[in-house]
């Protein structure tokens, strides 16, 4: 039974005539609901606006700059003074507005008007009261500007008013600086002076006592009584090294002879050394013979009696001189002890006689240092004070307050509030708005009744009204060909009827159009993976190397994939900052990223197209070239049963090839076959 759709318009066989009286009754109820509701509101709008006193402001912007701070001065000097400015140039604008627009300088600047002849009766009784309820001072933000405005409805005495006000600020912040920083330096002054009077007095006493105590110089070394007693004490302590030394070599002489050890060494003594050399040589010479002869020999030889007979004669040579020569070193030793005694003897009784005088130079210098001492802090203090005066009297005209005019107040020529020209176009537009919802109104409760409406039928471009339907459209959308590869390749029967089999042309399209991350998992469908095993991927399971994924899950399996995919997928970045690009994580993105990319590509009915679509394609391609089923689980992981046996119908007849035997990567896959990853 063919569709139809009821269309619905107004009745056109209404009496012409009627109908134009109709429309002119309500055009004339409409215009006078408008004007009775226009009138009165454009009326009212425009009185209340130009009834209105027009008010003035006179604005005037000056640039102020507040006097410098003097830290208080230290009586010790010791920590020089300072001089800075204020600190927050905020807080320091805001309180000059607020002295700005205070009673005083308001009662200066109306005494000077007056005496100008202005007369300001409009601010009331109370003028000052009235000047500050028209007055505004507000600081410039980032600068140090202060704006100052006056509101009042005559505007010539607005202008004379702010200008006024600024003189007298400017009066009044000279005169408090002056009081302020005259009392500042006429102290400093007089500190100056006490300090110069009592340096004086220092040195004078100073002086007096070096020549009393007859201190030749500051430094200690430099006084005749302490260098002569510097000397002596060197004197005397070299001399008592050389008496330990002495009495040390007494008695170790002394010891070595009590137990007849040699005292004189051979190369002390030439004599001994001579006679030590000559016994040496008998010796050698005996020992030469006593090598070639035998002791019987020996005895008999008048050569070997002799030798030993000069040898014994040497030997008490050397024993007697030995023995005179510690005789002689003890002599000289005991010698050397006594001078160097005598010498000590006499440096300790020099260094005696000395101490007392040492004793009242030295509390004598010690006065003389302290006073020193004094006289240097003093003059420190001196310095502090005549630097932070000098200073001060410097920085007096930098540090002095100044208020420059940046623009004086001028008498304004035009109101500044109401604007007439805008409250006259809002009183304008508001009447109309009225005038159009009163009238939008008054059309509400006199709508005229709706003629009866006339069924149109109107037939469907797709719809032959009294023939039969078409075979596809009658069987309804499962009888409808399927949209998929190229001409005279066959589609599969279910599951493959409710899918849809890309071309290569397609595929290479939707790769291009899929963005770099998304096009990573695209591709791994299209080679056999499922959505869940991508998302399962981790950086380890990619072997860029060998150009295989490994697959965990169920169907655990290494995945065969392009170079350059696989490349891709190692370099892309993962969720957690690692490799390995995962795909969205839920199905739903995944269908909307695949159908995003299938409409920009200009796809043909870019909704049937999923991710089961890619994997059916990947499925379809291996078994058109007549791959093994027992092959394909390596691909694509294990099938149900059913799946395998529609799929048989894609297998071309007779033709069993192994996974070797045929190509792996469709050639849609081509941007990422050997490509750039």
């Amino acid at each position: 039974m063919p569709e139809f759709r009821t269309l619905t318009h107004s009745a056109a066989d209404i009496d012409t005539a009627r109908a134009e009286e109709i429309a002119a009754r309500g055009n004339r109820r409409r215009l006078r609901a408008f004007l009775l509701v226009l009138v009165p509101a454009l009326l009212a709008g425009l009185a209340y606006t130009f009834l209105r006193p027009p008010e003035y402001r006179a604005q005037a912007r000056i640039a102020v700059k507040p006097a410098g701070v003097v830290t208080d001065l230290q009586t010790s000097a010791a920590e020089g003074a300072t001089v800075s400015t204020a600190a927050s140039a905020a807080g320091s604008l805001q309180a000059e507005a607020g002295v700005l627009s205070s009673r005083p300088v308001i009662e200066a600047a109306l005494a000077a008007l007056r005496g100008q002849g202005v007369a300001l009766d409009e601010f009331g009784p109370d003028p000052v009261q009235g000047v500050q309820a028209a007055l505004s001072a507000a600081p410039v933000a980032d600068s140090n500007i202060i704006g100052v405005a006056a509101t009042g409805g005559q505007p010539e005495h607005l202008a004379a008013l702010v200008n006024a006000l600024i003189d007298a600020y400017s009066r009044r912040l000279l005169d408090s600086y002056s009081s302020a920083a005259g009392g500042e330096i006429d102290a400093l002054r007089q500190e100056l002076q006490d300090l110069n009077r009592r340096l004086e007095e220092k040195r004078k006493a100073l002086e007096d006592f070096r020549q009393a105590a007859d201190i030749v110089s500051g430094e200690r070394d430099e006084n005749q009584v302490l260098a002569r007693v510097k000397g002596l004490s060197l004197s005397l302590n070299q001399a008592n090294e050389k008496v330990a030394k002495a009495e040390g070599r007494v008695r170790s002489l002394r010891e070595s002879l009590a137990a007849g050890r040699p005292v004189v060494r051979a190369r002390d003594n030439p004599t001994l050394a001579g006679l030590e050399s000559r016994a040496s040589q008998l010796r050698e010479s005996l020992r030469d013979m006593e090598r070639t002869h035998t002791p019987q020999f020996m005895d008999m030889d008048p050569e070997a009696h002799s030798l030993r007979s000069r040898l014994a004669e040497l030997e008490a040579q050397i024993a007697e001189t030995k023995s005179t020569a510690g005789q002689v070193s003890l002599a000289e030793a005991e010698e050397e002890l006594a001078t160097a005694r005598e010498e000590q003897q006499t440096l300790q009784a020099q260094i005696t006689r000395d101490r007392g005088a040492v004793h009242a130079f030295s509390r004598s210098f010690g006065t003389f240092k302290s006073m020193q001492e004094e006289l240097a802090q003093l003059e420190t203090s001196r310095s502090a004070v005549s630097e932070r005066l000098l200073r001060t009297e410097a920085s007096e005209r930098s540090r002095m307050p100044s208020v420059q005019v940046i623009e004086a107040a001028t008498a304004p020529v035009s109101a500044w509030r109401p604007d007439y020209a805008r409250d006259a176009a809002i009183s304008v537009a508001a009447a109309l708005g009225l005038a159009l919802l009163a009238m939008g109104v008054t059309e509400l409760f006199n709508r005229p009744p709706r003629p009866p409406a006339t069924p149109v039928i109107v037939p469907q471009p797709w719809i032959a009204v009294g023939q039969d339907l078409p075979p596809a459209l009658a069987a309804g959308p499962a009888a409808r060909p399927l949209r998929g590869p190229a001409a005279g390749a066959n589609l599969l029967a279910s599951p493959a009827e409710s899918m849809r089999e890309l071309s290569q042309e397609e595929v290479a399209a939707l790769l291009r159009t899929l963005s770099a991350q998304d096009s990573v998992w695209a591709g791994l469908l299209l080679c056999g993976a499922t959505p869940g095993e991508i998302r399962g991927l981790a950086p380890a399971d990619v072997d860029a190397a060998a150009a295989r994924v490994r697959l965990a899950g169920a169907s655990a399996r290494e995945l065969p994939v392009p170079p350059g995919l696989c490349r891709r997928l190692a370099a892309a970045p993962g969720p957690d900052g690692g490799g390995a690009a995962l795909a969205p994580g839920t199905d739903e993105e995944l269908q909307r990223r695949l159908l995003c990319a299938a409409h920009d590509a200009g796809l043909d009915d870019p909704a049937g197209i999923t991710p089961d679509t890619l994997r059916h394609t990947c499925i379809a391609h291996l078994v058109r070239q007549g791959l093994r089923f027992g092959d394909l689980d390596r691909i694509v992981g294990p099938l149900p049963a059913d799946a395998l046996a529609r799929y048989a119908g894609l297998s071309p007849a007779g033709v069993r090839r192994s996974l070797a035997e045929v190509s792996a990567f469709m050639p849609g896959l081509h941007p990422f076959d050997g490509g750039q990853a």
